[in-house]
């Protein structure tokens, strides 16, 4: 009777794991997406290169508010031109979803930018499209928007 209990009791702990497992692993995923997204914001305020360069794959495509299309290195360049400056973000209400190695993060954020030395402050809502690569998260497209002002 020992024996079977002990049997059962594996059995549920197996079945139980299976569950648990996969539910703390994405929200680990979710909380290192939003600190990769983070993280961008950062190293595109402090205009850093290398940081940018890593976390935009080599196909990184950006759709801008202006209706500006941008590429991985046209992108970077504009932001290490000087032509957008980031002084301050606050990103809100981030959204994370799990398509296998692909998640998307919809996000509000409010900006406080200089955008070609005209100071501004800018409130949109962004989709980010995220592609694990070489075991890494890479962002491969964005997409913004303007919200209203209030």
């Amino acid at each position: 009777m020992k024996r079977t209990w002990i049997v059962m009791f594996l059995w549920l702990l197996a079945i139980f794991s299976t569950i648990t497992v996969p539910v703390f692993a994405q929200e680990s995923t979710e909380a290192e997406l939003n600190r990769l997204e983070d993280l961008r914001y950062e190293a595109m305020r402090g205009a850093d290169v290398k940081t940018m360069g890593e976390l935009f794959a080599e196909d990184f495509v950006y759709q801008t508010l202006q209706g500006v299309t941008h590429s991985k290195t046209s992108y970077i360049g504009v932001i290490t031109s000087g032509d957008v400056k980031i002084n301050a973000f606050k990103r809100e209400n981030s959204r994370v979803k799990f398509y296998g190695d692909t998640a998307t993060v919809m996000a509000t954020t409010h900006l406080d930018i200089a955008f070609k030395g005209e100071q501004r402050m800018l409130s949109l809502f962004y989709l980010n499209v995220w592609a694990k690569r070489d075991g890494r998260w890479q962002l491969v497209a964005r997409q913004s928007t303007a919200l209203p002002k209030k």
